[in-house]
């Protein structure tokens, strides 16, 4: 069976987050974890192999706390091994899935100064869902050129926050 056709087949297994249930903070926690994961397995070449882990931050990546939370992640010592990350995530989700990625992957590049590879990034987002809120904000904030380290300045700030509401304090 092909890398692909193993995703979707993960993707269906896990159900989405349910905020009308008890466990939204678990499951969101579980989201951040995972996340956590992939970095230090992409870190090391082996991302590819674990299609479950995978798909569980393809389906946690559409919340918005867990999304912002790996937005968060990226910093000046990281930013290649978190550039080609989202990059590789993007090319490899499914539609559905690519919007979230292909914004933090815009926000990697927009970032490094590659404002082309930004713009374009958000075109996928576009494409995959043409009203995606974060789409919509990134592609105003990279029209008005605002400053890369003003946005990342931002983030830097908004990022414990969204740890605190996650695991109770950063990590």
């Amino acid at each position: 069976m092909s890398q692909n056709l193993l995703l979707e087949d993960q993707l269906s297994k896990i159900c989405e987050i349910n905020y009308e249930g008890d466990d939204v903070l678990k499951l969101q926690r579980l989201g951040a974890i995972a996340i956590n994961q992939l970095v230090a397995s992409f870190a090391k070449g082996g991302a590819d192999e674990d299609i479950e882990l995978i798909a569980l931050v393809l389906v946690r990546l559409k919340d918005l706390q867990v999304r912002d939370y790996a937005m968060g992640l990226l910093s000046e010592e990281n930013i290649d091994q978190q550039f080609n990350l989202w990059y590789w995530l993007m090319n490899l989700a499914p539609t559905g899935y690519i919007a979230p990625v292909a914004c933090i992957f815009a926000v990697c590049a927009y970032e490094s100064g590659e404002s082309d590879l930004a713009h374009n990034a958000l075109d996928t987002a576009f494409a995959d869902q043409s009203d995606y809120p974060l789409a919509i904000l990134l592609r105003r904030v990279f029209y008005a050129n605002w400053p890369a380290e003003s946005f990342a300045a931002m983030r830097a700030q908004l990022h414990p926050k969204i740890c605190a509401a996650l695991f109770g304090g950063s990590i």
